[in-house]
């Protein structure tokens, strides 16, 4: 299978106390509210020194409005506010990226975790951590969430990647978390790769663990581009990539 495939493959929880969720509920919520706040939009957007796409007072709009957007009720208009946010390179962005995790609305955290881990924002792997073991957590969310973390390829993703593999009985989050644990590249995930490689029902999910493998033993590249040839696709490109494969997929078994 390519490596395109696996990637769409990828892309498609301890039980924890009562107590235990609401406190890291208030973890979640309450690490989003301690974030830096947005500084105030003067001299700091755009330019080399800011790393952002446009021109000053380009990205000064751009920011103006995200920020508007975010602050509307309606969550399709904050989901468009956080598009507005794609080409921006400031770090300042990445800020209202994070702070939209603990938004209320699923299809809105969902964008923010696809985002971040496009730019793969280090940052943001103790806050997508912590998402995959909260039992109110959408199942659709925990399958971003760990697309995501194989995308940012922290190392500090693969042990809560480890554990929630070994809880979810979805055939699509296994296959999910088993790729990211593969782009990761820990050696800590090697135990429970070789188990799902040989013995997990499904013949995609033992594929994908048999290559994760591979890419760990360095038999196999990453597609995490900083771990090969460092080049960057352009976001556009990725989705439409990802659109084409989520189709084969579909036809994978």
């Amino acid at each position: 299978m390519c490596k395109a495939r696996l990637f769409a493959a990828a892309i498609g929880i301890g039980l924890i106390a009562l107590p235990a969720i609401a406190a890291a509920q208030a973890n979640v919520a309450g690490q989003a509210a301690a974030l830096p706040q947005m500084a105030p939009m003067n001299g700091i957007f755009g330019g080399a020194n800011g790393g952002s796409t446009g021109s000053h007072a380009d990205v000064e709009q751009q920011m103006r409005a995200a920020q508007r957007g975010l602050n509307d009720v309606d969550p399709k208009v904050r989901v468009e506010a956080l598009r507005k946010l794609r080409d921006i390179k400031d770090p300042q962005a990445n800020v209202l990226l994070l702070q939209s995790l603990s938004d209320p609305d699923a299809r809105v955290k969902i964008k923010a975790i696809d985002m971040l881990g496009a730019r793969q924002v280090h940052d943001a792997v103790p806050l997508l951590s912590q998402l995959l073991f909260l039992r109110s957590v959408e199942p659709a969310v925990k399958l971003h969430v760990a697309a995501a973390l194989g995308r940012i390829g922290d190392s500090r993703g693969a042990k809560p990647i480890i554990e929630y593999v070994s809880e979810t009985t979805d055939e699509r989050s296994r296959g999910t978390a088993i790729y990211a644990l593969g782009e990761i590249g820990d050696p800590s995930a090697i135990d429970i790769l070789s188990t799902a490689a040989t013995e997990d029902s499904s013949p995609m999910v033992r594929h994908l663990a048999q290559e994760a493998i591979e890419k760990i033993n360095g038999e196999l590249p990453s597609s995490n581009p900083l771990k090969t040839a460092k080049v960057l696709v352009p976001t556009d490109q990725k989705l439409a990539k990802l659109r084409e494969m989520d189709a084969k997929l579909n036809n994978f078994r």
